[in-house]
C-alpha cells in the first residue's frame, strides 16, 4: 500500500485486515488524546506493525496510505495493524511422513511390475532359478488406437471401443431465434483407427511424453494419479522391444 497515494470515490468503504491494535481519529493539526489511543498496543508486544492512514479532504475525497501521515487540513484516521508472521517453510511430504510415502512407492512399484509382467521394479523376476523359468524376451508394446473427437481433439488409447460423447447442438425457438437458455446435444462416437505396427513405438513414446507433460507442466505436479499414470506408461514402454 506504499507508494503514490490512491484516490477512491467519496463514501467508499475500506476494509482493513487482521490484527487491528488501535483505531482513532484526529485532525492533521494534532490531537494528543487520539494519538495516545492510536499507538496503544498490548504491553510486551514484539510484533512488527504498520500504520495505515485514511485521509479525507474538504471535498470528501479519500486517500489511503501507509506509514505517511495525512497532510494538514484533512481529516485523518489512523489504524495500527500487526504484520502477519512469515509462513513456515514448506516441507515435502516425503520428509514429513517418509514411512507412508515409502509404502506407497512400494505398492506402486508392485502395480507397475504386475502391469508389465514382472519386468519392472523386481530384479528377482528377471533372474532365472531352478524353479523360475527364464524371462520372456521383450515383445512389441500393446496395441494403440489413434482417435479424434467431434471437436477435432486427437488422442491415443488402448481401448479398442471408441468413446461416446455428447456434441452440443444449437437450440432454435419457434420464431427462428437462437435460444441461449436451452441446451441439447447429439450422441456421437470418436473416430478411431489402429496404429500400424511399424508406428507403435513412436506412438507409445508420444503417449509417454504427453503423460509426463500432463504431470509436470500442466499445473498438476502434486497430482499423484497423473504421476502414477506416467510411471506406468513409461514402464510398459521400457518393457517392450522399442529402442
Amino acid at each position: 500500500m506504499s507508494g503514490p497515494r490512491a484516490r477512491i470515490p467519496r463514501l467508499a468503504t475500506v476494509a482493513f485486515a487482521a490484527g487491528v491494535v488501535a483505531l482513532a481519529s484526529s485532525t492533521a493539526t494534532g490531537d494528543p488524546a487520539a494519538a495516545s489511543m492510536q499507538d496503544a498496543r498490548p504491553a510486551g508486544s514484539a510484533a512488527r506493525t504498520i500504520r495505515i492512514y485514511r485521509c479525507t479532504d474538504a471535498a470528501g475525497h479519500v486517500t489511503i496510505q501507509n506509514d505517511v501521515a495525512c497532510p494538514k487540513g484533512t481529516r485523518e484516521e489512523r489504524q495500527v495493524v500487526d504484520v502477519p508472521p512469515a509462513l513456515p517453510a514448506y516441507v515435502p511430504r516425503e520428509e514429513r511422513m517418509p514411512d507412508v510415502v515409502a509404502a506407497e512407492r512400494a505398492a506402486e512399484a508392485a502395480e507397475i511390475a504386475a502391469a508389465v509382467g514382472g519386468k519392472a521394479g523386481n530384479p528377482a523376476a528377471a533372474t532365472p532359478t531352478a524353479t523360475t523359468p527364464a524371462p520372456v524376451q521383450p515383445g512389441p508394446p500393446p496395441a494403440l488406437y489413434a482417435c479424434r473427437t467431434w471437436d477435432q481433439v486427437d488422442y491415443l488409447t488402448e481401448d479398442a471401443t471408441p468413446a461416446e460423447r455428447c456434441a452440443p447442438l444449437q437450440v432454435v425457438g419457434v420464431d427462428g431465434s437462437v435460444r441461449s437458455d436451452a441446451a441439447a446435444c447429439e450422441k456421437v462416437v470418436d473416430a478411431c483407427a489402429a496404429v500400424p505396427a511399424e508406428g507403435l513405438c513412436l506412438a507409445w513414446r508420444r503417449r509417454v511424453d504427453e503423460a509426463e507433460f500432463r504431470w509436470k507442466f500442466a499445473g498438476a505436479k502434486q497430482d499423484d494419479a497423473r504421476r502414477r499414470e506416467y510411471e506406468l506408461l513409461k514402464a510398459r514402454l521400457a518393457a517392450s522391444d522399442c529402442r
